[in-house]
């Protein structure tokens, strides 16, 4: 590698598991895909109304969203019940293997970056949990820009990083947005499985974070 080349992270669903906020549901009675239907429909509405010309950070569309998506499934819910879900969004914890993927890039002299829909301060308390914020060179938030991924914007705040610069992620529709902004990509299958046929495809698929790692390091080997 000639020059310090960049990975930039997505966090949530990514490098952070979503079982917390999923087991407090399922406390509340939902069922074990209520997770997924509520921060779909959570990055829905985010990107809709970012691409309308607005924007709010994600904390407030979760917030917002919750009780919404609750009620389409026909649970009725305290404040204090809600509150205890949304918390559980700042005890996200590490993905399987995060430490050891972000160790062998490392290593391999890569520059690491946070990249993520939700803000700077929550991303950089998940990091400073899992003990691996040492790892990452700049946070870098939707908040920045005032819109939401997958908006070239925010890839566009990675797009000047010296030597090759990826997007990790695992999900689709940032995966498509990062390749149509010119990033190289790896999409990983933990939560969606398989990718979307309509998309412009990944440069790599891996089934994991130590997977992705494994295979980017080897491009440029």
């Amino acid at each position: 590698m000639t020059m310090k080349s960049t990975i930039a992270f997505d966090m949530i669903g990514t490098c952070f598991s979503l079982d917390k906020p999923r087991q407090q549901l399922i406390q509340l009675g939902a069922a074990p895909n209520a997770m997924q239907l509520w921060f779909a429909q959570t990055l829905r509405d985010a990107i809709a109304l970012s691409h309308a010309g607005g924007y709010q950070p994600l904390k407030t569309i979760l917030e917002a969203e919750l009780p919404r998506s609750l009620a389409a499934i026909g649970i009725e819910t305290t404040e204090e019940q809600r509150s205890q879900v949304i918390n559980a969004f700042s005890q996200l914890e590490p993905q399987p293997g995060l430490q050891v993927a972000l160790d062998r890039l490392k290593t391999a002299d890569w520059r690491l970056i946070a990249l993520s829909n939700g803000s700077e301060e929550s991303t950089r308390k998940l990091l400073e949990q899992a003990n691996v914020l040492s790892y990452f060179d700049r946070i870098l938030s939707c908040d920045t820009v005032q819109k939401t991924k997958p908006h070239p914007d925010v890839y566009n705040l990675v797009k000047d990083c010296a030597g090759e610069v990826w997007m990790v992620a695992a999900h689709a529709w940032d995966i498509m947005g990062a390749e149509l902004a010119g990033l190289h990509t790896a999409f990983i299958t933990k939560e969606e499985k398989t990718y979307l046929a309509t998309y412009p495809h990944p440069e790599i698929t891996a089934i994991d974070l130590v997977d992705a790692a494994n295979q980017i390091v080897k491009t440029i080997l």
